[in-house]
């Protein structure tokens, strides 16, 4: 397979004004770049056996949700089944944020093993200083993005707080936020978005990654399809662009997790689907679900493509401006 380092962008490349002006504030708050992001990549070294270690650490930290689902079951005395997963472990909220946060960690740790050994070399996408800086700036882009939409509900009148106080949404949307932050951004950035550039140039591996995640969300529960698209739409540019403009992975981690922990466990939404209810805030929402989102959360309203998909297109840009993206004639390898 031939490997491509990402170049930097051309000095003629159309620029307006605008969107100079708006690169210089975007480029100095973001993250900078790993250290990394321009050296040859040794990133698509042994793709295959890649693959199938990433999907494996994703299937691990799954079974780790799976186990505390029985865990909880046979404290609460519920059914055991794989149709009762979420119901048992919204029964237990302390022990489902247990799980979720060893899910986590075992998608990290088992990720950054594999990769490593496999490669052998650093795991680029995780290594380097600034870690925490990233994650934490994630954290607080997810949860800005999260309350901008919901402000533009209440604007309509479309969401309006019922009640304030503690309840076990909280725990729940720190555990939705846990459970998929950082193994659903390891399996649909770290390994997938990654690999698929290597062939087909950034563009069009953001594209195909951004349908897969719209398409796996179809299978919760409450899900829609106009939902699933939405999903495709603000979170699948988003958290691939977030990768994108730094070449790691832990301001995706942050974005997500911060996403649904707000979405669900302060605002009361339901997220993606999954059925959970009041947060901090118990809230009712009323109108159109183009607007609401439905029974998909406030993630699958139109507010919410909107609003996403445009700081999605923020990152691009930074991304763009930094060189860290490969055109499709630069990406043309094919496996030997």
């Amino acid at each position: 397979m031939t490997i491509h380092a990402p170049q930097p962008a051309s000095s003629s490349d159309p620029v307006t004004t605008g969107e100079r002006g708006l690169l210089a504030i975007a480029d100095r708050v973001i993250p900078a770049a790993s250290p990394q992001a321009r050296r040859a990549p040794e990133a698509a070294r042994r793709w295959g056996w890649q693959l199938l270690a990433g999907c494996f650490t994703f299937s691990a930290s799954q079974v780790a949700i799976a186990l505390t689902s029985i865990t909880a079951a046979v404290m609460s005395g519920q059914r055991i089944g794989a149709g009762h997963l979420l119901e048992n472990l919204f029964n237990e909220p302390a022990v489902f944020l247990v799980g979720s946060g060893v899910s986590a960690l075992a998608a990290v740790a088992g990720y950054w093993a594999l990769m490593r050994w496999i490669r052998g070399t650093s795991v680029s996408e995780l290594a380097g200083p600034g870690k925490l800086s990233e994650f934490l700036f994630g954290m607080g882009l997810g949860a800005l993005l999260m309350a901008t939409v919901v402000a533009l509900l209440a604007a309509v009148g479309c969401y309006r707080v019922t009640a304030v106080g503690w309840g076990a949404g909280i725990l729940i949307g720190a555990s939705a936020g846990l459970a998929a932050g950082f193994a659903e951004e390891i399996l649909f950035r770290g390994l997938l978005l990654r690999l698929l550039e290597q062939w087909l140039g950034t563009g069009w591996a953001l594209g195909l990654t951004a349908v897969l995640f719209g398409a796996v969300h179809i299978t919760n529960p409450e899900a829609s399809i106009f939902g699933a698209v939405a999903i495709m739409l603000e979170a699948g540019i988003l958290m691939g662009a977030c990768y994108l403009a730094t070449r790691r992975l832990w301001m995706a981690f942050g974005t997500h997790v911060a996403w649904n922990f707000v979405q669900g466990g302060i605002f009361g939404s339901d997220v993606s689907g999954t059925g959970m209810g009041r947060g901090l805030f118990a809230a009712r929402f009323s109108g159109p679900d183009l607007l609401t989102g439905g029974e998909m959360g406030v993630e699958g309203s139109l507010g919410a493509v909107v609003v996403c998909t445009a700081a999605g297109a923020v990152m691009l840009l930074v991304a763009r401006h930094r060189g860290l993206l490969l055109p499709r004639r630069s990406a043309r390898g094919r496996a030997q």
